[in-house]
């Protein structure tokens, strides 16, 4: 899942609401993922917390189950709250919120 070949899109709320920053820093989470060898499932989950001036992830996903958190601080945008779902169907990716589904 998550292979380079297949087109990425992201839903018009993801597009209005999300800075283009953090949208390219969960995609390079995923990647990171691939390159390392892990077992990605086709749902990909990101929590998003803001905690001072920082951006709290928690990346999950159920099959093999796995949860990652990281603390980073962003370049050029204020920390985002709420969850975002990464979607790989096999034919291309999609990033929306829980509410776009």
């Amino acid at each position: 899942m998550f292979s380079y070949k297949n087109g990425r899109y992201m839903t018009r709320a993801i597009a209005d609401c999300l800075h283009m920053e953090i949208q390219k820093l969960l995609w390079d989470l995923i990647d990171h993922g691939r390159k390392q060898g892990e077992k990605l499932d086709y749902l990909q989950v990101f929590e998003l917390e803001k905690r001072e001036n920082q951006q709290r992830i928690i990346h999950r996903q159920e099959v093999p189950e796995r949860k990652r958190e990281w603390l980073i601080t962003l370049k050029s945008t204020p920390p985002a709250q709420g969850t975002v779902w990464c979607i790989d169907d096999e034919t291309h990716q999609t990033m929306l919120f829980p509410s776009d589904y």
